[in-house]
């Protein structure tokens, strides 16, 4: 029969939340867009290995590079806005950034 230590056992760290973000490709996005509320976007227009789907929409935020009505070329990160996460399905919302 083996020892079984009863009660508190000592602290511990709680392992931290990983933060989802993305890695867009500007090449793989549509051209620049803007919602009702004069917010830059993009939708991706291609599947890719570095997390973004079809359909999903990169909102721009600052200054951004862009080549005429494009974004421009180059690797971006995206992390996922509060209210794509409350989305079981479909489509997700990302803010860009152009540093990991």
């Amino acid at each position: 029969m083996g020892y079984k230590m009863k009660g508190f056992s000592g602290f511990q760290d709680k392992p931290k939340k990983s933060k989802k973000q993305i890695r867009i490709v500007g090449e793989d996005t549509s051209e620049i867009k803007k919602d009702k509320k004069g917010q830059s976007y993009v939708l991706q227009d291609y599947d890719t290995q570095g997390g973004a789907m079809k359909g999903d929409t990169i909102q721009l935020s600052g200054d951004f590079p862009k080549s005429e009505n494009y974004l421009m070329g180059g690797d971006y990160y995206g992390k996922e806005t509060k209210g794509s996460k409350k989305r079981k399905k479909g489509p997700k919302t990302y803010n860009i950034r152009t540093e990991e």
